[in-house]
């Protein structure tokens, strides 16, 4: 039988890892955070869209992936504020961060910040890297 452990031992306050990352056509970095698994959840439900299937007639439901990714780098971007209207009106996408944020970025800056963005949250292992691990 394992020796009784105390509760505090697994009572953290979770502190947010942040991250900025330095675009060469921006003067000021751009601040990620990382996320929380309940702040992931929503904006995965956020990307799902249910559809009817015409050959059961069942309602299913399927995750844009590629939607949920960009709903959750904009929520890690602390800076710059992507709900500024000052910003928004700049762009002319007033009411529409993720279309702020593309509007603002060129696709190399976008991976780029995608990319910190994974790294910060756990997401920038792949199966390679694990194997390498692995064999060292």
């Amino acid at each position: 039988m394992a020796d009784q452990v105390s509760i505090q031992d697994f009572i953290q306050k979770n502190e947010e890892e942040t991250a900025e990352v330095k675009l060469d056509r921006f003067p000021t970095p751009f601040i990620l955070r990382e996320l929380s698994i309940s702040e992931g959840e929503r904006l995965r439900k956020q990307a799902t869209k249910k559809q009817r299937n015409p050959k059961n007639g069942q309602v299913e439901s399927t995750i844009d992936q590629s939607l949920a990714g960009e709903l959750m780098l904009v929520a890690g971007i602390v800076q710059p504020d992507l709900d500024n209207k000052e910003l928004q009106t700049a762009y002319g996408t007033l009411g529409d961060s993720l279309g702020t944020l593309k509007a603002m970025l060129k696709m190399s800056e976008f991976a780029t910040l995608a990319k910190k963005f994974n790294a910060i949250n756990g997401f920038d292992t792949s199966v390679d890297d694990d194997v390498e691990a692995v064999k060292n």
